[in-house]
Parts: C-alpha cells; structure tokens; sequence
C-alpha cells in the first residue's frame, strides 16, 4: 500500500523532529516517493549520478560482488537512515547496488540539490550537514567494530544498536555485513538463546 503524502511528512517529521514544516516541506519538493519489492535493485551501480534514499519504512542493503562472485554486504539500513553510495559525494562511479529487503518505502534524493539548496538556506544547510555527519558517524563505526571487536561481539553490538536489522535481515545478509559466514551467526545466536 503506498503512503500518503501526510504520512510521509508525518514519518520525516518522526525520524527528525526538530526539523521545522518549512524543511520538511523544502526537503519533499524535492525528493521522489517510491517503493519497492524485495531482492529489487533501487540504485543500480555504475551511475555517477547524486541520487541517495531516506529509508521511510523497511531494509534495505548496499553490496557489491567481488572476483570470486561473492555478494559483500557494505551497509544494512533500516527505516530513518539515508543509503547510498558515498561515491556520489565526488566524480567517481558508484561501485554499490542497493537492493531492498522486503518491502521497502523510500524518498530518492539528488544529494547536490539539496546542497545547493542550502546554500540559500541555512536551515537547509544544516540539515544537510546533519546527513553528512550520519553518515560520517556511521562509517567510523562500523570501521571501529571491525578493529576492536570479536564476531559475537559485533553481533551483540548490533542487536542493541539496530534491532530492526536482526530481525528482518536474513542470516546470509547479516553475516556478510559482520564479516563472517552464516554458520558463524547461526552458532552465535544459537549462544545466545537463554537455555529454559
């Protein structure tokens, strides 16, 4: 079922509610509202486009496929989370498919009209920054995860800092995104499980 106009202002308004209705409003002008179904491709690698998503409801990946076949899960994202390839922040070609898993609500968005856009508004500006620094923090997280912390640990983590993820994510997803193999996250949750 699509969502209306008011309930996709009403969920920008939930997942940023300091944001004033004038962003909002500047913010959807230019944004399109899609949907999509899962294993669906929303942005198709090798673009050098600006386009980014603002996940309205649902999970959605970003993988690349490597020498051996192999899908790698750069990123999971889940619903008030923008995702995209950080290459449209330059002139390189983006190396990423995103790709929903399930269904999956989304707002597209030209990242260098809303920069431009807040170069006319420094409401706007700092909104735009806001997702700049997401995304900044986001990185240097998941960088940190992998330097300090065990597998399990990094499971763990990740059930406190982004339950919706384990639970609509299938296994093979989570553990490419964790950097291990589906075995290892069925033996870690299978640890995890209280014994009654």
């Amino acid at each position: 079922m699509l969502l209306s106009n008011n309930k996709i202002k009403e969920l920008v308004k939930k997942y940023f509610p300091h944001l004033e209705d004038e962003v909002i409003d500047i913010f959807l002008s230019i944004t399109k509202y899609n949907t999509s179904n899962n294993k669906e491709i929303i942005l198709k690698k090798g673009k050098t486009d600006k386009n980014l998503i603002f996940i309205l409801k649902g999970v959605a990946r970003a993988y690349s496929i490597n020498e051996k076949g192999q899908e790698l899960n750069n990123f999971i994202r889940a619903e008030g989370h923008l995702m995209g390839d950080a290459n449209v922040f330059c002139d390189k070609v983006q190396v990423l498919d995103i790709e929903s898993i399930g269904e999956v609500h989304f707002l597209k968005i030209d990242m260098s009209e809303l920069e431009t856009l807040g170069y006319e508004n420094p409401k706007v500006m700092k909104f735009y920054v806001n997702f700049l620094k997401e995304i900044i923090v986001t990185l240097s997280y998941r960088l940190n995860t992998f330097i300090t912390m065990t597998p399990e640990e990094r499971y763990i983590d990740l059930i406190s800092w982004n339950p919706i993820l384990i639970e609509s994510t299938f296994d093979k997803h989570l553990a490419s995104f964790l950097g291990i193999s589906p075995l290892t996250i069925h033996r870690i949750k299978k640890k995890q499980k209280p014994i009654k």
